[in-house]
């Protein structure tokens, strides 16, 4: 009689696992398997290196569409395997199973016998193995998450190469796998190009774009490039590292990945001193900034341009000479202005070429009352203005008016967000229950069949989905809330010297400053309105700002009426 060709299923889920690249303790197991059986004979292995059988489906992996290919062939008998799990750890596995006992392929699992499919009781048996393959997996998943989450809180680095500014060196501990740790320090000059480009987003209001050609064109070198790209200077600009809270959880992976609300993200508790390059409130600053303007790439076209712009007021371009740009509107159809600057070219008799130039902010929908303003109009008085609000505004505490107007703010948003967890909590118990009906349900002794529980469960992990998106939203309110906050308090720090600190500034970084204190301008002819984010008329008695007269170098007297937020 001849012998039964077998052949081994051997597969691990991670790289760590292997040993020298290779899974030796599951072929030794099968080898000493076979040798027990008399009728069977090794014809080949099959094997998977670092694949998991929980995120990927039977249809992602190569190794069983050849078991399946081969079974077809007929060019083996049984199919053996160290447990069921080395063969997956979803639900559909068990259909995987059948499909082969069907093509005459016995499968055997040295754990746990031979997987048959021949009977009903069988087929439910597969179904609940596989399903509780797949917990299991979520359980080890939820470990690993939960230990990472646990060591990123403590303030660990859990490996990997070094972010741009440390480099990696032994810390002294081991891991539970025997591997020796390291941690990362930071390299001073590396770290100090990590300032810069920060600088160069929060105070010059500079794209990746444009920072990585300023690093180019300074010839700084990059680490393991030929040149600084837009991307390494996104990925440094993303990093919480840098303001020294390390994190993880940052994207997660569908199929593709997907970049996680920062909101989201899992940071350390403490704030780890010897990694900080930059302090929390510059990296909160290039945060805000580097979303608002990816929120106006993203904006939907069914959302008019005004409401965009009501909502962000964040300079998106700081290209040019004008320090107005993106504050500045057209008082009559409400759209931003334009740069409309010019240059005048000219050669002297001498043969020497000159240049001048003129800057203009021009309306997009050249409307008819006024659709062009001088940049010596506009800026000598929006300056005097700002100038005049800030010498007013050094002798005023407005810190427990913004303590109180964050704190109410707050106060009913927190209140729905808990409303909300409390349904949240209550769904995910209401699943959990459900779940532990199914093989009641598949035995036909549960009220509920399984086609009917499944869609149950369903339908309320739908539910459970929109709630989660809706606690995001909350959390991205507060969060922002949050963020206004520490903007005012940068901005009240900043009183005593803005005067020095705007006058020395160059136009990129004037335009950073004025988007700090001024929501919007709106421009009329002979009639300018600055909103600015804190009302003056709230903390003084003195004479509106409203009432004042400033001269520009175009008209000799311009009144000018201020609106303040």
């Amino acid at each position: 009689m001849s012998k039964k060709r077998v052949r081994t299923l051997l597969r691990v889920s991670s790289k760590q696992q292997l040993h020298d690249d290779d899974i030796p303790v599951q072929r030794a197991e099968a080898e000493a398997y076979i040798a027990m059986r008399p009728d069977w004979e090794f014809d080949s292995e099959y094997i998977e290196k670092a694949v998991s059988a929980y995120k990927n489906g039977v249809q992602d992996r190569e190794v069983l569409q050849q078991i399946l290919e081969d079974a077809r062939n007929r060019e083996f008998d049984v199919l053996l395997t160290y447990m069921s799990d080395r063969i997956g750890r979803q639900e559909e596995y068990s259909t995987y199973v059948a499909t082969l006992n069907s093509l005459g392929i016995e499968v055997w699992t040295i754990k746990d016998g031979q997987l048959k499919t021949e009977e009903h009781i069988d087929k439910l048996l597969n179904y609940i193995r596989f399903w509780q393959n797949a917990g299991e997996s979520e359980k080890t998943s939820k470990r690993v998450r939960d230990t990472q989450r646990e060591l990123i809180k403590s303030g660990k680095f859990l490996g990997g190469k070094a972010p741009y500014g440390y480099e990696l060196i032994p810390s002294g501990e081991i891991s539970n796998h025997g591997r020796l740790l390291k941690k990362p320090v930071i390299v001073e000059e590396h770290a100090a190009i990590v300032r810069k480009i920060y600088n160069l987003a929060v105070y010059q209001g500079y794209g990746y774009e444009k920072i990585a050609k300023t690093l180019n064109a300074e010839s700084i070198p990059p680490v393991e490039a030929a040149k600084w790209r837009a991307c390494t200077i996104a990925s440094i600009l993303k990093n919480p590292i840098y303001m020294g809270y390390p994190c993880i959880g940052r994207r997660v992976n569908h199929g593709s990945f997907t970049r996680l609300d920062r909101r989201d993200w899992i940071y350390s508790e403490e704030q780890v001193q010897e990694l900080i390059i930059i302090q929390p409130e510059l990296w909160e600053k290039a945060q805000e900034i580097r979303e608002a303007r990816k929120a106006k790439i993203n904006t939907s076209k069914e959302k008019s341009s005004k409401q965009y712009e009501e909502q962000y007021n964040v300079p998106f371009s700081t290209k040019g000479k004008l320090a107005l740009i993106g504050l500045v509107h057209c008082g009559y159809c409400g759209k931003r202005l334009k740069n409309g600057s010019y240059a005048n070219h000219w050669t002297t008799k001498a043969g020497e070429k000159k240049v001048s130039f003129t800057g203009r902010y021009t309306c997009p929908e050249k409307c008819r009352e006024r659709s062009c303003y001088s940049q010596s109009y506009l800026e000598d008085i929006v300056f005097n203005v700002v100038e005049s609000y800030m010498e007013r505004l050094k002798n005023i505490d407005v810190s427990e008016e913004i303590e109180k107007m964050y704190s109410e703010q707050n106060k009913n948003t927190e209140k729905e967000l808990q409303k909300i967890q409390k349904e949240q909590k209550k769904l995910q118990q209401d699943i959990e229950t459900l779940e532990e009906k199914i093989p009641e349900a598949i035995r036909g002794e549960y009220y509920f069949s399984a086609e009917k529980l499944s869609s149950i469960i369903k339908e309320k992990q739908q539910a459970l989905s929109e709630l989660d998106e809706t606690i995001k939203e909350i959390k991205k309110t507060l969060a922002d809330n949050k963020l206004q906050r520490s903007d005012m308090e940068e901005f009240i720090c900043r009183v005593p010297n803005w005067k020095e600190e705007f006058q020395n500034a160059d136009v990129q970084t004037k335009q950073m400053l004025l988007s700090t204190i001024i929501d919007k301008i709106e421009v009329k002819d002979g009639d300018i309105r600055i909103k600015f984010k804190i009302r003056l008329d709230d903390y003084t008695d003195g004479v509106a700002m409203e009432n004042l007269v400033l001269k520009s170098n175009d008209s000799p007297t311009i009144p000018y009426r201020l609106c303040l937020a």
